[in-house]
């Protein structure tokens, strides 16, 4: 028989001595791991809050700027843009705050361009954990303002009622290198050879004698016969567009020549010039009457505004470099720009005496130079409400007539020979020419269009 154990000799096993370091351990990961939570939360608050700021401070100076670049006073587009950012963004008028123009950055001093500052307090509460402030003040900033960007139209008619808008009768050959258009809403046929439903007329008319080519044609109504609309090479693809959307004016924004814009309040008088023995050196200023038929004329760089008379250039030796032409009304005032500032896009209603622009000689003009100036690249600017005639039958050399013609409601007749480096906009265009013509822009300086971004 087998012996048993002497049960008198067995020991239970002692205890597992147990130290709490894993229940220690996982009570320091835990509370580790909930404060860096929080702290990942605390920023993912404040990096939000932060866009929302930013956000609210792009989209004042945007609409800040755009108001200004509408000839709206510094009060009014502060207003504008405060209205703006309590409705769309959240923003107290307390924490928005604008700086007309900007007082730092690129753009400090810079009239045209806004500075956007929006602040607006914060609270992290982990912050004193780490040695921080529990409260905070967060800051976006942005500034806006206008860039002049190139418009690709060389010849456009603006008034949709005028029939036609672009009217080809004379039997040389005008080439623009570029695109014509016309918002006239005159009948026809469209590209297709399709009528064109209208009232009457067509909205734009090319005789079969004379040759009309461009880029591009776009006309808002039809044409008389589709196939006289030829693009610049032979072969090129039919660059006739009918039934075009309306182009809007790209220098409606442009704002009247004052003083503060560089006009100068000098009383010119009359600039005359008829005699060949004349040797004349006009500067800018206020001239009631600028006509040259003969003699040597030279126009200092600058803005030559003629209240009530025409600007008639039609002999002699004449010259100027960097120089614009402003054609308004007896009553115009170079301090305040009124009345003209009033006409915006209203129908023509002045009873005010305007003249217009006749150019019959060979010149050598180029458009205003200053590069900070709104009217860089114009070479002939009339008022909005001048609806006489801007009359281009000079016959010129490459680079000899550079600039933009902006006449919103005057028309425009080109018969000259040569090339011009020309941009035209108006009321309507008509090219009535027995020579051949070329409108290109070449290394010109034009007039852009002002359109506002977002800059810092």
């Amino acid at each position: 028989m087998r012996d048993l154990p002497d049960r008198r000799r067995l020991k239970p096993p002692a205890p597992e001595v147990r130290q709490g370091t894993v229940l220690v351990m996982t009570a320091i990961t835990l509370a580790v791991s909930v404060s860096m939570l929080a702290l990942v939360m605390e920023a993912s608050r404040m990096s939000a809050r932060s866009s929302e700021l930013q956000t609210a401070a792009d989209s004042t100076a945007l609409v800040a700027a755009e108001m200004l670049n509408r000839q709206a006073t510094t009060s009014t587009a502060r207003l504008a843009a405060m209205n703006f950012g309590a409705t769309y963004n959240g923003v107290t008028a307390g924490s928005l705050s604008f700086n007309f123009p900007p007082s730092s950055g690129p753009y400090a001093g810079q009239l045209g361009y806004v500075e956007s500052v929006v602040s607006s307090p914060f609270s992290t509460p982990l912050a004193p954990v780490l040695g921080g402030t529990r409260n905070t003040m967060l800051h976006a900033r942005a500034v806006a303002g206008p860039k002049s960007i190139p418009w690709p139209d060389l010849l456009l008619a603006l008034d949709p009622q005028t029939i036609p808008g672009i009217l080809s009768s004379g039997t040389g050959q005008l080439r623009v290198e570029g695109a014509v258009a016309t918002n006239s809403r005159g009948g026809g046929l469209d590209e297709k050879g399709l009528p064109v439903a209208a009232t009457s007329g067509f909205g734009a008319q090319l005789s079969q004698s004379g040759q009309l080519l461009a880029s591009q044609f776009r006309v808002s109504g039809g044409v008389n016969d589709p196939t006289y609309f030829r693009g610049l090479t032979d072969g090129a693809a039919n660059p006739l567009v009918c039934r075009s959307a309306t182009t809007i004016d790209p220098f409606k924004n442009l704002p009247t020549p004052t003083a503060n814009l560089g006009v100068s309040i000098l009383l010119r008088g009359e600039g005359r010039s008829v005699s060949p023995s004349t040797n004349l050196t006009l500067r800018p200023g206020l001239y009631t009457n600028i006509m040259v038929t003969a003699g040597t004329v030279t126009f200092q760089p600058g803005i030559y505004v003629i209240r009530g008379g025409s600007l008639t250039l039609t002999g002699g030796n004449i010259s100027g470099q960097g120089v614009m032409f402003y054609l308004t009304g007896t009553d115009y005032s170079a301090l305040y720009g009124t009345p003209d500032n009033a006409d915006g896009e209203n129908t023509p209603s002045s009873a005010s005496t305007m003249g217009g622009a006749t150019i019959s000689t060979r010149v050598n003009l180029t458009g205003y130079s200053d590069t900070t100036s709104p009217y860089s690249g114009l070479l002939i600017h009339t008022r909005r409400f001048n609806t006489n005639p801007i009359i281009l039958s000079s016959p010129q050399t490459n680079e000899t007539l550079n600039g933009t013609v902006y006449s919103k409601w005057g028309p425009l007749t080109l018969s000259g020979s040569g090339v011009y480096n020309l941009q035209c906009v108006t009321r309507r265009a008509t090219w009535n020419g027995s020579n051949n013509l070329t409108l290109t822009r070449g290394s010109a300086n034009l007039l852009g269009t002002k359109q506002v971004y977002l800059l810092e």
